[in-house]
């Protein structure tokens, strides 16, 4: 069953490419990293469960958030996760629902 969750954000180009989340009671962050020697983002989000986070925390870097994780749930190609119009408040946890 899926819904829309809002989430805050880092880095932006077509879509968010830093997301954090909470669903089904953890803290989600999805990371689609930027490739140098590509030139270009990454087509997948690697989604990882986080530990609680205070708000105040999130408000500085994001650089390597992804070291904090207690897990790696996998991958979820970008181009499967469904946002609101503005791209920028709300996704749509279908695609995240087959990981948890």
């Amino acid at each position: 069953m899926s819904k829309k969750e809002r989430f805050i954000y880092r880095d932006f180009y077509d879509v968010p490419r830093m997301l954090i989340l909470r669903h089904r009671g953890m803290q989600l962050l999805l990371e689609s990293v930027f490739d140098q020697v590509r030139d270009e983002y990454s087509s997948t989000y690697r989604v990882f469960v986080l530990p609680d986070i205070p708000d105040a925390e999130l408000k500085g870097s994001w650089e390597n958030l992804s070291s904090k994780a207690l897990k790696c749930l996998g991958e979820v190609a970008v181009k499967d996760v469904t946002f609101d119009a503005t791209r920028r408040q709300q996704i749509d946890t279908a695609v995240l629902d087959e990981m948890v």
